[in-house]
């Protein structure tokens, strides 16, 4: 029993990806990055698995319970799988930094919950794997490229383009990985999968607008921050606001995602999920600032809702 707990809290960890608590949406996206090569599972299983046991180490087994500190363990490992060339030092890289995303979590805990910015109850989500992967795999080691993302063009194109756009969260390729994750969505919750949907389908259809051409937006690498920004937005942080307001947040964020996604590509760092962060903490910002400002001019305005992401 006690290794079926231990499996399913690091199956929960990979679901939080995606902002998921279910066993189940975690197999089926370790079988979505399995899919491109088994060893890739096992870089972000190994990942997830470190950072859980780190945690629970340091802080507790209640930490590690619906696996809110697996996540970016696991996605330091699918960053492993990306940037080296072989197994050996990538699942070495991926325990090391895993570790790593234990005390970073810790830290940026402290600093969303200080007097500064705690009234704006911003989530942590994935910014211990950007620093962290961030500093592994730019700095300390030279990035070497995964290869060019599968495209494609006319209506095939789009449709890889809209599912390309799930699997590249996870560093991952290929319409297969895609679709198999879009179903873990589904399976962690309706709500969940739709938003998902919506992130993807709005950058692909703003990066048609904008020129980019089908096989650039096939790939899918200005629709995964999308994805992520329209679930956090529209699913999780908002809840208690009303549909339209949630879709209106949701469709802005993946605006800015895709206004930021081509300015951080020119910094030297990789770009990671920085533009879903920074859209996401920007918009919680200036909704919050106006919740304040509405509050200390006496008005009555609705309670904004905390994301239950630490």
């Amino acid at each position: 029993m006690e290794v079926l707990r231990a499996v399913g809290t690091v199956l929960r960890g990979v679901s939080q990806i995606f902002f998921i608590d279910n066993v189940w949406s975690g197999a089926l996206i370790v079988l979505a990055v399995g899919w491109v090569h088994p060893w890739i599972a096992v870089a972000v299983v190994l990942g997830a698995l470190a950072q859980t046991l780190g945690a629970w180490a340091l802080l507790g087994r209640e930490s590690v319970r619906t696996g809110m500190m697996g996540y970016n363990g696991a996605l330091v490992g699918a960053a492993a799988a990306a940037a080296l060339n072989h197994p050996v030092p990538a699942l070495l890289m991926a325990v090391v930094g895993a570790l790593a995303c234990v005390p970073v979590h810790g830290m940026l805990q402290r600093l969303f919950g200080s007097r500064t910015v705690g009234w704006a109850a911003l989530p942590v989500a994935t910014a211990p794997f950007c620093l962290v992967a961030g500093v592994l795999f730019d700095l300390v080691l030279p990035l070497v490229g995964s290869g060019t993302p599968t495209t494609g063009s006319g209506v095939p194109g789009v449709a890889l383009g809209a599912l390309n756009s799930f699997s590249e969260v996870v560093l991952a390729d290929g319409a297969v990985p895609g679709a198999l994750i879009v179903i873990a969505l589904f399976v962690g919750g309706i709500r969940i999968g739709l938003f998902g949907l919506l992130g993807s389908l709005v950058a692909l259809a703003g990066a048609l607008l904008a020129g980019d051409g089908v096989v650039q937006a096939s790939s899918g690498l200005l629709g995964y921050s999308a994805v992520l920004v329209s679930i956090a937005l529209g699913a999780v942080v908002w809840n208690d606001r009303p549909l339209w307001a949630r879709i209106t947040g949701a469709v802005v964020g993946v605006a800015l995602t895709m206004v930021l996604q081509p300015l951080l590509a020119v910094l030297p760092v990789p770009v990671y999920t920085w533009p879903f962060l920074l859209s996401m903490w920007l918009l919680m910002l200036v909704v919050a600032a106006v919740t304040r400002t509405r509050r200390a001019a006496g008005g009555t305005p609705r309670r904004t809702a905390v994301a239950p992401i630490p």
